[in-house]
Order: C-alpha cells, then sequence, then structure tokens
C-alpha cells in the first residue's frame, strides 16, 4: 500500500477568503502534492452516494457536496484551490484577477482569449455579467440562488468590446470577493431558456448541461444509474488524458468500498469510518490517502417554534451535549490526532493573514462540556422540572419527543445522532432521529424540519460559510434571525484589515453558540482509494471536492 495508514490532518493554515487591496493573486503557487507522469487515455469509473437533483451548482437545491464535485468538470472556475489549501489564479480561464480600485473597490479580470465553451462560443464577461445578475437579488429576486452575499454588493459590471476584460463595481468592500463567480453560467445559453427567473431556476436547473466550459462534457447521463463524461474538445486548458470518467451512483459508504474491490468502480471518495478504513487497509494494490477539510461537522439547533424557541432549553442542551465524547466515538478512532472544534469559524490552527483566528469560544460559554448539572440548573431556573426521567415544561406538561434530522448514508451522521440520543436521555429528553436519505436531507434542512440536527459546513468563503446558514432570510436559513449576528456578517464581509475581520469573526462565533444554533465538532476527514495504477488524484480540501483537478488525473507510464 503506497499511503500511510493513519489519517494525516491538514487544516488550513490561511484564509481562503482573498487578499484586500490593490494585490493580484498568487498563480505562481505550486500544489503541495507532486503530480506524476500519465499516459493519455483511458477510463476511469468513481462512486458517488447520490445523483443529480438540480443540475444549476448555483441554485440553493444544486449547491450540495456531491452535486459541486460532480459538476465542478463542466464549467470554468476562476480560482482554484489546491491540496495544500493555497488559493492560486486558473491560468487557464484568466490571465489576471485583481483589485485595480479599493475606492470604490473595482475588481478586474482579464479571460484568455482562447477561452471558450465546448460549442465553440466565446466565454466573455456576458457570462460574467449573467452569472452576477442570477445571484443578485436587485436584478433577480426570484432567482433561487444559494449565495447572494457579495453579488448583491456589484453595482456595474462592465467589459470592454472584445468581451475579455470585465471590471466590476462593488459599493462597499467586499473581503472575500475571490470566492464569489465559483460557477461561471453560459449566457447564451440561458438566453434560450428565457428570463433570468426561467433560466435560473428551471433551465439550468432541470437539463443536464447543454454546453461545458471545463475539461469534460456529458456524453450520457441515466438517473440513478451512472452519469458518463468525455473529454472537452474545445477545452482550452491544458489537455485531459483519461477519455471517459463515468460516475455510479451508489448510496452506501460500505457498498461503495465493496465495488471498488470488485471493480465495479475505481475512485471511491468518501468521509471515512472506522469500518471503511479498515476494510481498504485489506486491500492490496490501492493508494489510500486520508486527510481533514475545511469543512467540519456540526450539530445545529431550531430557534423557532413551540419548545425550541425557548433560548433555556436550547441553552441546556448544548450544556449537557459533550462534543469531545462524539468525537472519540467517531472520527477519533481512527484520527485521534483531529482536533475537537470550539469554533464554528475557524478550524484549529487556521491563520487569517499571519493572525491566529482560532478561538476556544465553546470553552469560554460551559458548551459541549457534557455538564450536566449546569444543564439541569439552567432547566430548573427556567421553571422545568425532570419527573420520572422525563423533562416536564414550565406550563406542567411533558415535553414532546424531539426530532433530530441527519443523513441516513453519511455513516458518521447517523453515528452523531444515536450519541445525541443517548446523552439527551440523561436529561429526561427523548429524542427520535430522522434519518432523511439524500433527496429529501436537505429540502427538510432548508425548511427547518426538525429539532436538532446533524450537518457539515465548507468554510471555503469566510463570513459567507457562516452567513448561509445564520443570516436573517438567508437562502438556507432554517428560521434563525439575529440582528447582533447580522451586524457582525455586515462588518466581517467588508472588513478587509485581517486582525478586525478575525475579531468580528470571534465576535460573531460567540453569538451563535450562546444562542445555540451552532454546535461545532470537527475538521470532516476524508479518504480517497483507487487503484496504484492512477495518479494525479488528491484529496482537496475545498468544498469542490476532489475533481478539482480532474484534468490531471490519468493512467501511470
Amino acid at each position: 500500500m503506497k499511503a500511510s495508514r493513519r489519517l494525516v490532518v491538514a487544516v488550513a493554515l490561511a484564509a481562503l477568503a482573498g487578499t484586500a487591496g490593490c494585490s493580484k493573486i498568487d498563480d505562481s503557487a505550486k500544489t503541495s502534492t507532486s503530480s506524476s507522469e500519465v499516459a493519455d487515455g483511458g477510463t476511469l469509473t468513481l462512486a458517488a452516494s447520490s445523483p443529480i437533483v438540480d443540475w444549476n451548482p448555483l441554485s440553493a437545491a444544486g449547491d450540495t457536496t456531491g452535486q459541486r464535485q460532480q459538476q465542478w468538470p463542466f464549467y470554468p472556475h476562476p480560482f482554484l484551490t489546491n491540496p495544500d489549501t493555497s488559493v492560486v489564479l486558473n491560468t487557464a480561464l484568466l490571465e489576471s484577477a485583481a483589485v485595480v480600485s479599493a475606492s470604490p473597490m473595482k475588481v478586474e479580470y482579464k479571460i484568455q482569449q482562447k477561452a471558450v465553451w465546448s460549442d465553440g462560443t466565446p466565454i466573455t464577461g456576458k457570462d460574467f455579467e449573467y452569472t452576477q445578475a442570477v445571484q443578485d437579488p436587485k436584478k433577480c429576486a426570484e432567482c433561487k440562488a444559494a449565495f447572494t452575499d457579495g453579488y448583491s454588493l456589484i453595482t456595474s459590471v462592465e467589459t470592454t468590446n472584445d468581451g475579455k476584460t470585465v471590471t466590476m463595481t462593488y459599493s462597499k468592500p467586499f473581503s472575500a470577493w475571490q470566492a464569489l463567480f465559483n460557477y461561471i453560467l453560459p449566457a447564451h445559453v440561458a438566453t434560450s431558456y428565457g428570463d433570468l427567473a426561467t433560466s435560473f431556476n428551471e433551465g439550468f436547473s432541470k437539463n443536464a448541461p447543454k454546453v461545458s466550459g471545463g475539461p469534460y462534457v456529458i456524453k450520457d447521463y441515466q438517473d440513478g444509474v451512472s452519469m458518463t463524461t468525455v473529454k472537452n474538445p474545445k477545452w482550452y486548458g491544458t489537455p485531459a488524458h483519461l477519455d471517459t470518467i463515468t460516475t455510479r451512483y451508489i448510496s452506501s459508504q460500505g457498498a461503495q468500498i465493496t465495488a471498488l474491490q470488485n471493480g465495479e468502480v475505481d475512485l471511491v471518495y468518501q468521509n471515512p469510518t472506522l469500518d471503511t478504513v479498515n476494510q481498504v487497509k485489506a486491500m492490496s494494490g490501492m493508494t489510500v490517502l486520508l486527510g481533514s477539510t475545511l469543512t467540519y461537522f456540526h450539530l445545529g439547533m431550531k430557534t423557532t417554534g413551540d419548545v425550541m424557541s425557548d433560548a433555556a432549553l436550547r441553552k441546556a442542551i448544548a450544556t449537557a451535549l459533550d462534543l469531545d465524547d462524539m468525537r472519540k466515538r467517531t472520527v477519533g478512532q481512527y484520527a485521534p490526532d483531529l482536533a475537537t472544534m470550539k469554533s464554528s469559524a475557524y478550524v484549529p490552527g487556521q491563520k487569517v493573514g499571519g493572525i491566529d483566528a482560532y478561538r476556544d469560544n465553546a470553552d469560554e460559554l460551559n458548551i459541549g462540556k457534557g455538564d450536566h448539572k449546569a444543564a439541569l440548573g439552567i432547566l430548573q431556573q427556567a421553571g422545568y422540572r425532570v419527573t420520572d426521567g422525563k423533562l416536564i415544561l414550565p406550563d406542567g406538561k411533558p415535553l414532546r419527543d424531539l426530532k433530530m434530522l441527519t443523513l441516513s448514508t453519511d455513516v458518521i451522521r447517523m453515528e452523531l445522532a444515536q450519541i445525541v440520543q443517548a446523552q439527551l436521555k440523561q436529561l429526561g429528553i427523548t429524542v427520535v432521529i430522522d434519518p432523511a436519505d439524500g433527496s429529501r436531507y436537505s429540502p427538510a434542512l432548508r425548511s427547518g424540519s426538525f429539532d436538532i440536527m446533524a450537518t457539515g459546513t465548507a468554510l471555503d468563503l469566510g463570513a459567507l460559510s457562516l452567513q448561509q446558514w445564520y443570516g436573517t432570510g438567508a437562502a438556507r436559513s432554517f428560521g434563525y434571525s439575529s440582528a447582533e449576528a447580522d451586524r457582525l456578517f455586515a462588518a466581517a464581509e467588508s472588513e478587509l484589515d485581517p486582525a478586525k475581520q478575525v475579531e468580528l469573526m470571534n465576535q460573531l462565533d460567540r453569538v451563535l453558540l450562546a444562542d445555540g444554533v451552532v454546535l461545532p465538532l470537527f475538521a470532516s476527514p476524508q479518504m480517497a482509494v483507487y487503484p496504484d495504477k492512477f495518479a494525479n488524484i488528491f484529496i482537496n480540501p475545498s468544498k469542490y471536492g476532489t475533481t478539482m483537478n480532474v484534468e490531471q488525473w490519468g493512467l501511470r507510464k
């Protein structure tokens, strides 16, 4: 076996949200994982847990982990994240990207002359303009975009006559400008679908991409079965190596490993479990990569409704839960060095502008330590009591069962739900687990169809990573609203000074933790397993996953 059998923890040591001022992105940075020489030609089949349910990667329904990663090879992207977490300019698409004015803030993109869509249509400022408009509520209030922050600050998009230089003016400084335009949609295809809302919500969401701006195009898609892609003949970057890449849909993590062992798939990329790690250790001729990412697991509580709107109940739950025990009993079994997170804003070890950003905010608030005595004290002071092992509300009625939403195909999330169920029983709280499948999980999460939930958040986007969940009326908000949190979101998004931004984000973190809306657990581990004959497949720490360098994949010479 070529890879280490222990988990190598690689946390982000630099802010991925971007730089301030008039500096350019460092396009000379190299990946921390060496590339190998590979042959042209060949095929690869990879396993995915869920099929595409929404073909628009920028929509609220389409912006999920599996769908983002599957569709990465079909779109242009201004920036790339390397395995070492460094963010670099995508020089296949852009000559440069820079903040050319600080007041007002202006960002200039210079598109490569050779960059075209797979039908030969040039990639131009029109594509940037459309992609901005459908994510700006002022221009398309009906567009169901996953993100609007940042896009709504852009007051003008100006393009030169040749379409290859785009300048965007912002109404105020926006620190995370590099995180925008992660998928650029084809404006000429949008026109064929109708107006902004129709094209975005229906055209791109319901139809597989008609053209590709990346290294691969779709040849065939069988819903729930497989997706076959081939090399884009008009790809303007370094030529891709593999002729065909097929995605097979296998929902169970264990079944994916079995398919790999039987030669039915060539690549498994998933959150590891103790069982799957032990399974791949027993397999010969496989490369096994283990590492952590910028996505982290966390619990969340609904802050509205008949019982969860009571801050005392939420605070008691947050105080009673033992988050370190959850880590030890899940990922700690095969990744003992992976730390329990005490912040929802930064992962342990993360730096912003050279400044240590991470704080043990949860400890300061006595959250997640399994302090049942303190939790019972909070409840008693608020008028609750425990009678015959059942928590009784202040009005004398028994607390109803609390529903915990989790993803049935994710072993870690299922294990977390079971641990929560056992821990809260000590407070007289009965937790009923709702194991949703991939098609129901995200809609239930966004609609707030739960009392407690287990999910993951990617910290690729700085303040935007949290704002999408906890901003008032945000695309993924499930009802939480805080004037103080909204103020801190706005301040952090426009703050270009790293030290001040770190302080604002930690203030925000303490607000969210105190409200019980988020309980951070640990950085999400990731595992890639594939036969030794393949090369250049890496664990990518960003939420866009391993397909970020898909054109480099190939068979060893």
